[in-house]
């Protein structure tokens, strides 16, 4: 099970694809003004995502997706949802049950994202999710089987998100962009 989990994930990161509007426009001839009646472009994108974060001094990976509409190829305005996918046994918790707890948790939310030169090959954005989520601690995977209901969940609580982001894309072909960010 963890080999096809971490096939998914290595799966997921190389097919974190873009579409883009492909239209061709020459605006040479027209005039810059201020506030301007130029040709507006738009389209949008889609994709997976996969996230590394260090967990209690241990790797932990997110794995979701995000979308949005282009504008003008310099501005994005979407959403994206992420949950972790790997297991974190929470140390110094003790429950009433005699048994682990381990963190489970889930975010998304509104996306905003300044690009940079989206037409050279590699270039940068910039962007920002905000967002709400919710974490857990629960019994393990196994032991959930035999327990209906809430009864494996030990704690939740809800939390507000704001995630900065940092990227550089490479467009490999005109409708397929990788990223690599922080």
């Amino acid at each position: 099970m963890k080999m096809i989990t971490l096939l998914f994930l290595a799966f997921a990161l190389v097919l974190t694809a873009y579409s883009q509007d492909t239209t061709k426009t020459s605006h040479e001839d027209e005039a810059q003004t201020l506030i301007g009646s130029g040709h507006i472009t738009n389209g949008g994108y889609g994709g997976p995502e996969l996230i590394l974060s260090p967990i209690q001094g241990v790797l932990g990976v997110l794995v979701g997706g995000r979308g949005g509409w282009i504008i003008n190829h310099t501005i994005s305005l979407g959403g994206g949802g992420y949950g972790l996918v790997t297991s974190h046994k929470i140390d110094k918790y003790y429950t009433t049950f005699d048994s682990a707890a381990y963190l489970r948790m889930g975010y998304g939310g509104f996306i905003m994202e300044y690009i940079n030169s989206s037409n050279s090959l590699v270039h940068f954005t910039i962007n920002a999710l905000i967002g709400a989520g919710g974490a857990s601690y629960t019994r393990p995977f196994q032991d959930q089987m035999q327990w209906s209901g809430s009864n494996w969940i030990y704690e939740s609580s809800a939390f507000f998100i704001v995630e900065p982001a940092l990227t550089v894309d490479l467009n490999v072909t005109s409708f397929f962009r990788i990223s690599f960010g922080a």
